[in-house]
């Protein structure tokens, strides 16, 4: 009785060894396959040295998830074999054995498209689809990521995972290998060494030293380094980050309290925001522009690209104002972008529209102190109001006015996300009078997924890769489509449409122009640091000068630098930010970036530091950078501000 217990023992024992030998090479296969799916963005300089460094690594977090699978079915064995209830346990096992096929096909699934998207595993940024349009994200994903196909595939690999589960279920090669180990104690040594590989697994490693996402970058690669953690610890450490950015009651992340408390020991955050204006020799202009162009990125603007004409007319009013190329959006997502140019609070890894009305509106808000200065706060965005809780959010910073998509006729000519960008503008031509100060805060839609504008009837010109310049062609491989081409080049026509409407009926109006992420489209698929995190803002108008400005900034510096084009000397606002025409600006704070006069830094978490300097465009890694302080100073009071309000409470 004794040798069957401990045969059947051995047998579920080695069928463990087996799902752990699945699950590794599961995911081993699929980190080929993504390698394999996104090569195109493998910089020019890899090896087979670090693609080997990824696999390894990759494969010590495989490990780790493989082995929280392997717990509960180990444990079940270990208690129930000697009752001998081994129905229960092979029950167990098999339970988790599909739970494990089903669960990691479909993360794995989504993994690769959200990559697709987004380029780079899950992060915090997964959870604000939460609190997004959920009937436009449902449209994109249905017109815009092959649902049927993925489906399909899902399907697919699920299947095919049951059936190698079962094909090898009564396969016992592992256990004629144990069962020959009959010395004596060879019993509690299988036993002990099984606990101890178990143990070993689950950390991912046998040293003091767990595999963590620090030891992510082992490569120079960034592209490698992004595939190296597991989804499902990926999507882990989201959930982590986006717990300990969003909890109220929680820690600062970016200065601890001591820290925070040595910087600042005011009465009111707003005591270090306040800011005096040094007055302007020209008249007020009555109307102020400000476009947020939807994924609008610097790319378009510069000089090796311009051939391809998808940017004439911003450029052209680029030429004829001042155009600040060392620029960085506030953050990798339109409503936080959006948020932090209408508060002039810098995104810190919260979704700021969803705080609700837990603290004052805040000072720093545009709308409120542009009211002051009497101008009407007027908001124009392309698309409703439900998403992002835009309208109560912008309503209660202290617009006055809201024009939205539903203004103009809904969601029929540019998909899910609003109305087309020249429908839009006509409504701010319509609802704007000459005659009145206005402030016109306008955001657009189009250049979104999915692309349904008829961009060939507005007159693009490229309907195959053969139609393009031929100068031009060394630089595209296909990293966008010509349809993904064609929506920025509509929005482009619908900006100097615009323009040159609006500046006939306002003379003396300045306008702005900032892109408000990186558009994650790109015309091959190696965009380097700089095109993938940098966005332009232009100003164009009377007074305005012109020229290109190399002075680092950030959307957080659009309030100031507007204050003081149109406020009298003394005039006291508040604001994070500092013009970008001062001659003491010498950085741009983004979200997990920073820029300089020499060189724009990259902080992943947990990861090296990645660095451009400009205008050479040399990228390398590093392990710190002079930044950080000015970066983590910026952030922590924002993070307060954000989660805390005005008061500060320091001891």
């Amino acid at each position: 009785m004794a040798n069957t217990k401990w045969s059947n023992f051995l047998k579920e024992l080695s069928k463990l060894y087996f799902f752990w030998c699945f699950g590794v090479l599961f995911f081993l296969l699929f980190r080929v396959l993504f390698i394999l799916s996104f090569k195109e963005q493998l910089s020019d300089s890899f090896s087979s040295i670090a693609i080997a460094k990824t696999l390894f690594m990759g494969f010590r977090f495989d490990s780790t998830v493989v082995a929280y699978f392997l717990i509960i079915p180990l444990l079940v064995l270990f208690v129930f074999s000697g009752l001998n209830k081994f129905k229960t346990i092979r029950i167990t096992r098999n339970v988790f054995q599909y739970l494990f096929a089903i669960l990691s096909s479909c993360i794995c699934m989504v993994t690769l498209n959200y990559f697709g998207e987004y380029h780079n595993q899950f992060n915090n940024f997964l959870f604000l689809a939460l609190y997004d349009d959920q009937k436009a994200v449902l449209n994109t994903i249905i017109e815009d990521f092959n649902p049927l196909l993925n489906i399909g595939l899902l399907a697919f690999v699920i299947t095919l995972g049951i059936l190698v589960l079962r094909f090898f279920e009564k396969k016992n090669f592992i256990y004629k290998k144990l069962n020959r180990i009959t010395f004596k104690g060879s019993a509690f040594l299988i036993v002990f060494v099984s606990c101890l590989l178990l143990f070993g697994s689950i950390r991912g490693s046998f040293t003091a030293v767990p595999a963590i996402r620090k030891h992510a970058g082992v490569t120079k690669d960034a592209f490698l380094n992004k595939t190296i953690l597991n989804p499902f610890r990926a999507l882990k450490y989201a959930l982590k980050d986006f717990k300990s950015l969003n909890l109220i009651n929680g820690e600062n992340p970016y200065l601890n309290e001591t820290e925070f408390a040595n910087l600042y020991n005011k009465h009111l955050v707003t005591d270090y925001l306040k800011k005096k204006a040094k007055g302007t020799e020209f008249n007020k202009p009555k109307q102020v522009f400000l476009i947020v162009m939807e994924s609008y990125d610097s790319w378009p603007l510069m000089g090796k690209y311009l051939p391809f004409k998808l940017s004439a007319n911003l450029n052209e009013i680029a030429q004829n104002g001042t155009h600040f190329n060392q620029f960085l959006p506030a953050s990798n997502s339109t409503f936080n972008s959006f948020g932090s140019i209408v508060t002039n609070v810098p995104y810190c890894g919260i979704n700021i529209g969803n705080i609700g009305a837990i603290n004052e509106p805040y000072k720093t808000s545009i709308f409120k102190q542009f009211k002051k200065l009497g101008y009407k706060a007027n908001l124009f965005y392309g698309g409703f109001l439900s998403w992002q809780n835009i309208g109560e959010f912008a309503t209660y910073q202290g617009v006055e006015n809201i024009v939205s998509g539903a203004d103009a006729g809904g969601e029929s000519d540019s998909g899910s996300w609003g109305v087309a960008d020249e429908k839009l503008f006509d409504l701010v031509l319509e609802r704007t009078k000459p005659s009145s100060y206005s402030l016109n805060v306008i955001l657009t839609s189009s250049y979104h997924a999915p692309y349904v504008i008829d961009v060939y009837s507005k007159g693009f010109p490229y309907k195959s890769v053969d139609d393009l310049p031929k100068e031009m062609k060394k630089y595209f491989d296909n990293g966008m489509t010509l349809e993904e081409m064609g929506h920025l080049w509509y929005s482009d026509k619908a900006i100097g449409d615009f323009v040159k409407k609006a500046k006939e009926k306002y003379p003396d109006a300045i306008f702005c122009f900032t892109g408000d992420h990186y558009g994650r489209r790109f015309i091959n698929h190696k965009p380097n640091l700089y095109e993938r995190n940098s966005v332009g803002f232009i100003l164009y108008g009377n007074n305005i000068p012109k020229g290109l400005n190399k002075t680092p900034g950030s959307h957080i510096d659009i309030m100031p630098t507007l204050i003081e084009l149109v406020a009298p000397k003394g005039f006291e606002y508040y604001s994070f930010g500092t013009s970008m025409f001062s001659s003491s600006k010498t950085t741009g704070i983004g979200y997990n970036n920073a820029v300089d006069t020499n060189t724009l830094y990259n902080f992943p978490k947990d990861q090296n530091i990645e660095k451009i300097t400009l205008p050479n465009m040399v990228e390398s890694q590093i392990s710190d950078s002079p930044l950080i302080p000015t970066y983590k100073k910026q952030m922590a009071l924002a993070w307060y501000y954000t989660m805390k309000g005005d008061s500060l409470f320091t001891k």
